[in-house]
């Protein structure tokens, strides 16, 4: 009558930015609820200063994801069964 219920624990979550694509508008970093992003001193081929994360505390909401206008950004998860 009962299912077994399996919880999955994410450990930690990677963010990528793919910096090729990265225009540098910043909306990323305005959007982090836990101001990991910043914007760097370094520019990719095109020009533009890319988005930089500092590799810990994410808490993988996807909101710099969905943001990006240029689809810039993965986010991956470590996980734990």
């Amino acid at each position: 009558m009962y299912r077994k219920l399996h919880l999955i624990r994410f450990l930690s979550y990677q963010i990528k930015i793919l910096e090729d694509q990265c225009k540098g508008c910043q909306l990323c970093v305005y959007v982090c609820p836990k101001h990991l992003l910043k914007l760097s001193s370094h520019t990719n081929e095109k020009g533009y200063f890319v988005v930089e994360w500092k590799n810990m505390g994410c808490i993988g909401c996807g909101l710099c994801y969905h943001i990006c206008p240029e689809q810039a950004i993965r986010i991956y998860a470590e996980v734990k069964e």
